[in-house]
């Protein structure tokens, strides 16, 4: 429906049906033409948000977890030998 509007406006849609509407820039990013978000979608958007952070940090904890264990492997194969 955006894209049909966006056409329909760019191609000056509004003024052959009689109607006067500001102009609408080719350029114009979506959240400029779209309309605002009501409060409950919002907070679905942050909860989704969140989720997404948390699952973020998991991954990266367990990653850095993997690292230290393969080091600490690595440091009781080959142990580090001092330079006397």
């Amino acid at each position: 429906m955006l894209s049909f509007l966006y056409i329909y406006l760019s191609k000056g849609g509004l003024k052959l049906m009689g109607i006067e509407q500001t102009f609408i820039n080719k350029f114009m990013r979506i959240f400029e033409i779209e309309k605002p978000k009501s409060p409950e979608q919002l907070r679905l958007d942050q909860l989704r948000a969140n989720s997404k952070r948390a699952s973020n940090a998991l991954k990266m904890e367990r990653n850095r977890q993997k690292m230290q264990r393969a080091q600490k492997a690595l440091r009781s194969i080959r142990p580090v030998t001092s330079t006397n």
